[in-house]
């Protein structure tokens, strides 16, 4: 019976993660709405522009990930892998800011507009991901009445914003840091 509420539960934080990122990401700003309009208005005009971060191609992403990490079945992501209640991703993010400090202002005013309770730990932190600027973001919230607790990794890979997601229940997201911290020493881009 255990086992079974335990499946229960996992499927049911992967679904309202997914759900939760998916209408974070999906988000657009006034300005990211502005520059989609005169973009459109540009080329019918006949004017040439160089083409939007969002029309780059997704980059391959090569990870490794340690012992427990399941794939998960049917996703549409490139990476996303659970284990246990604990979940992480990889995806393409829709920022128009131009550098990574912009766009983790950007995310916490999502973040802060999207759940309940948020609380940043500390500042975002500098770090390096595959050779590249990378801003480590940490917060607690509650999800549907669950606290949660979420590590949020943003970088810059070929002109696009990724985020490297790891989320899983508050009380038991610090037991898997090791993992998180792997993870981010053995992912590539290409």
């Amino acid at each position: 019976m255990q086992r079974k509420n335990k499946k229960i539960i996992m499927i049911m934080l992967c679904l309202i993660l997914m759900i939760t990122l998916s209408a974070c990401s999906s988000q657009k700003t006034p300005v990211e709405d502005q520059k989609a309009s005169s973009e459109g208005q540009a080329s019918s005009a006949g004017q040439t522009e160089s083409t939007s971060v969002t029309n780059k191609a997704e980059a391959k992403i090569n990870i490794v990930p340690p012992s427990g990490w399941k794939p998960v079945e049917g996703s549409v992501l490139q990476v996303q892998y659970m284990k246990n209640t604990a979940s992480f991703m990889v995806k393409s993010e829709p920022f128009s800011q131009k550098n990574i400090d912009e766009v983790v202002i950007e995310a916490k005013r999502i973040f802060s507009d999207t759940f309940d309770e948020v609380k940043f730990e500390g500042e975002p932190e500098t770090i390096t991901v595959d050779g590249k600027d990378a801003r480590k973001l940490i917060f607690t919230c509650k999800v549907s009445g669950m606290q949660m607790k979420y590590e949020y990794v943003y970088l810059f890979v070929g002109g696009k914003v990724y985020a490297i997601t790891f989320g899983d229940l508050a009380a038991t997201f610090d037991s898997l840091s090791a993992d998180y911290e792997q993870i981010l020493k053995g992912i590539t881009f290409e």
